[in-house]
């Protein structure tokens, strides 16, 4: 597993290989404009329980069962518990919108893994 020394990363690839899987950006989309921590909370756990479900049938796309393989869930709680700790709502917009960004850069890697295979 990834020892990430930067913030959000784990939880930016998680999201990543979701929508790698799925084929949509809904999660990113919602978690990158969410106007509270209540509603960030709360798409992170939509966006883990259908990870979970992903987990649980089995990866499509080799390119996620490899990216897969580098998240840290210790990371990922430490993610939430970083989030919930948020006092400002620039700062939240900030971090959220950092997670945003980052997990789309990462599923643009996997888009390329993808087509070099």
């Amino acid at each position: 597993m990834s020892e990430s020394r930067n913030p959000f990363d784990n939880t930016s690839r998680l999201l990543a290989v979701l929508i790698n899987e799925q084929g949509g950006y809904t999660y990113v989309d919602k978690l990158g404009n969410a106007p509270s921590k209540d509603l960030a909370i709360f798409y992170l756990r939509e966006a883990l329980r259908d990870y979970h479900s992903i987990l649980s049938r089995g990866f499509e796309k080799e390119s996620s069962k490899e990216e897969n393989k580098l998240i840290n869930f210790l990371q990922v709680e430490n993610d939430i518990n970083q989030i919930e700790s948020i006092t400002s709502a620039k700062d939240l917009r900030e971090k959220l919108s950092f997670i945003a960004t980052k997990s789309l850069t990462i599923l643009a890697k996997l888009k390329i893994k993808e087509v070099q295979q």
